[in-house]
């Protein structure tokens, strides 16, 4: 939380192993890769394994937990994708990305409308230092939060990869993403 804002959470760090409840394993049976619903990836270990492989840049891997109410926490095949760069805000000229209740640093409660087309831009001085796996500024999604991060609702960031990592999970069967492209544009 130290780099986070104390408001809404946006931009807090994890530093854990991901750990997902025993009840929801279903959801990974069958995929190489699937997304919670606050948008961390998990991939299985092979498809973990190619990436590492691929040297693609910006990612760092966690362990992934089952816990169950009576037995505790299991160790999963599954790694958590992390991204380890941070893009600079969104071009003004994106559209479908609208703050639903802003916080003060601007940074938290964006989501998407359904009547406009969702059209991520940015500068190409900004992707100039991109990553092969990144997050955006804005973090999405509703907050809950009093400063306790025991139970909060952080809102979350969105991840853009390069084509690299976009042919990874193509090639591994991987299914169930929304791939939008992002658009540049000159400074």
């Amino acid at each position: 939380m130290s780099e986070a804002c104390k408001h809404c959470g946006a931009g807090a760090r994890q530093t854990s192993a991901q750990v997902v409840d025993g009840q929801e394993l279903h959801v990974l049976e069958g995929r190489r890769a699937a997304a919670t619903c606050y948008n961390d990836m998990l991939v299985d270990e092979k498809l973990a394994a190619t990436l590492a492989q691929s040297g693609a840049t910006g990612m760092s891997f966690r362990g992934v937990f089952a816990a169950f109410e009576k037995r505790g926490h299991f160790q999963l095949p599954w790694r958590q994708l992390c991204a380890t760069h941070t893009l600079p805000r969104m071009s003004p000229r994106s559209t479908g990305v609208e703050p639903y209740k802003p916080c003060t640093c601007g940074r938290s409660s964006f989501s998407w409308e359904d009547k406009v087309p969702l059209r991520l831009v940015y500068r190409a001085s900004d992707v100039a230092d991109i990553r092969d796996v990144n997050v955006t500024w804005e973090w999405f999604g509703e907050v809950k939060f009093n400063g306790d991060v025991s139970e909060a609702l952080f809102p979350y960031p969105l991840f853009l990869v390069t084509p690299k990592v976009w042919r990874i999970y193509r090639d591994a069967g991987a299914t169930g993403f929304d791939w939008i492209p992002i658009r540049i544009e000159n400074d």
